[in-house]
């Protein structure tokens, strides 16, 4: 048996689960990490779910992995683009917060 992996720092850990969870709902990353405006700092990430099947509608997410600050815009071909702010992240993405602080 080889040596153990030492434990990710909490923060890192946090970031992991939040990346897995929005890959498993089906959103794909789409920018590169852009300065949050909020810390200032290089951690947001964006992420964008397409629509049906129809391809209309769909949601894009900002999350700053740094502060938490998340947005989420939801799109569809009645209302347009909507956005919402704050936006709960975690609850949207089912995670217990005690399991991620």
């Amino acid at each position: 048996m080889g040596p153990k992996k030492p434990p990710l720092p909490p923060w890192l850990e946090k970031a992991a689960i939040i990346r897995k969870r929005l890959k498993t709902r089906g959103f794909m990353p789409n920018d590169r990490i852009q300065i949050c405006e909020k810390c200032e700092e290089y951690g947001e990430e964006g992420w964008s779910l397409k629509g049906g099947e129809g391809r209309m509608g769909g949601r894009d997410i900002a999350y700053c992995m740094c502060c938490g600050r998340s947005r989420s815009w939801k799109s569809s071909m009645t209302a347009g683009r909507v956005v919402e702010e704050p936006f709960d992240l975690i609850a949207f993405l089912g995670i217990k917060p005690e399991s991620i602080d």
